[in-house]
């Protein structure tokens, strides 16, 4: 897993570090982390990156408002006592399987942020699992690629909308990007049409065998910044210990260009 690092050196370098973020995300590996970031209680300096982007904040106003801050734009990752929501792996201290953000959107956001404000207790517990989209082709067969790019899957949108989407898509340059829950197909699909989903499942099955392998997990520190291309990187998440105050910080960010 390569990612690229950066370091935050103030506002009066916002430009250069925002076109070095870009270029990682857009024609290196997708991913990349920000060190020392300021944990500011008004957000300042984490707003100020999201900004540089110059795209359109994604804000998910289904979210309880106590999870949201700076008007719904940032989302605190944490657990959740009184989260009743499911699907809401976000709001819970349990394992979140390698995911896309968004996947149910028409839309989804190309940039993900998450700032680690308070790491885990304890070493080793809620580390970030990071999997370029390419990575996890080459471990498909032709014919399992051609059916994830062609299968029209379900996802959710609303309450009287659906949206209907490959969950691989060839950009006009050659690029592979990806769109994937696996909590939200098993809910819009049914138990029994997602068991039979054959390349779903061989997917699936690569995933869980990325997943183990420590070279795709990370332990962010507090001022760390993940920043990862939401449509070319599959990011998840491994259980940490209840009650640890674990906390992050997450916006993202529509950039159709990037």
């Amino acid at each position: 897993m390569y990612i690229h690092w950066l370091q935050w050196k103030g506002i009066n370098e916002l430009k250069n570090l925002v076109n070095q973020i870009h270029k990682a995300l857009s024609i290196g590996s997708g991913i990349c982390i920000v060190k020392n970031v300021p944990i500011d209680d008004d957000n300042a300096s984490y707003l100020s990156i999201a900004k540089a982007f110059g795209g359109e904040f994604h804000r998910d106003l289904r979210m309880p408002s106590r999870a949201m801050e700076a008007d719904s734009v940032i989302y605190r990752v944490e657990e959740d006592p009184l989260n009743t929501n499911e699907y809401a792996y976000s709001a819970t201290n349990a394992h979140f399987p390698l995911h896309t953000d968004c996947a149910h959107f028409l839309y989804p956001a190309q940039v993900m942020m998450l700032l680690c404000c308070q790491p885990s207790i304890n070493d080793g517990d809620g580390k970030s699992i990071l999997t370029n989209v390419d990575d996890v082709l080459k471990m498909l067969t032709e014919q399992q690629i051609s059916d994830l790019a062609t299968s029209q899957f379900p996802w959710w949108q609303g309450a009287n909308q659906q949206v209907r989407a490959p969950i691989l898509t060839k950009t006009a340059e050659g690029h592979w990007w990806i769109r994937f829950n696996q909590a939200t197909l098993r809910r819009e699909m049914g138990e029994d049409e997602f068991a039979k989903a054959s390349a779903l499942q061989s997917l699936i099955h690569v995933l869980n065998k990325i997943e183990v392998n420590p070279s795709h997990s990370i332990s962010l520190a507090s001022g760390d910044l993940l920043i990862v291309h939401n449509q070319r990187v599959l990011h998840g998440r491994t259980a940490f210990t209840s009650k640890s105050s674990r906390l992050l910080k997450r916006i993202r960010v529509r950039v159709p260009d990037l």
